[in-house]
Parts: C-alpha cells; structure tokens; sequence
C-alpha cells in the first residue's frame, strides 16, 4: 500500500521520466521537492521509505548521485501507463 506521499513521488519522477523536453530523465531532491510541495523532511523521509529498511532497494526510487530516478519496477509501471489509451 503506497502512501500520498509515494504516489506525489511516482508520478512526478514518472512524468519527468515520460517528459520529451527533458534531457535527463532524473530529478535533483531539491528539484523534487518543488515538484511535489512536501517539505525536505518529509520527502527524506518518503524516499527512506521507499529505499527499503536497509536503504539499498532500488526497485522504486533509485540514485545517480544526487539526483533522483525511477528504479526498475517504477519505471516499468511508468512505462505501462504510456500504453493505456488517452480518455
């Protein structure tokens, strides 16, 4: 079950992933941030959260240095989305 938080985290990596004017398909946290309104705390604390108790998973949310990207399973259900058919 993902929280409100995780959902701001996903779809705002997912669009900058999908984005056809973006260079890079990442996202600084500070970038991050702005994007979805949550405080440097809390989206600390959202990507603790998604990277595991060990801090190493990264199925979700994944680092290039510091910057942030979508990990593999994000990115396949990102990429799934880019299939559905426009409403």
């Amino acid at each position: 079950m993902s929280t409100r938080e995780e959902d701001l985290v996903f779809t705002t990596l997912c669009d900058r992933f999908r984005s056809p004017t973006n260079v890079r398909r990442t996202m600084t946290r500070e970038e991050l941030q702005q994007a979805t309104g949550l405080d440097a705390e809390v989206l600390d604390e959202t990507l603790m959260a998604l990277r595991g108790p060990d801090a190493h998973d990264d199925s979700n949310v994944a680092f290039e240095g510091d910057r942030v990207v979508l990990g593999t399973v994000w990115r396949t259900k990102c990429r799934a989305l880019q299939r559905d058919p426009a409403p």
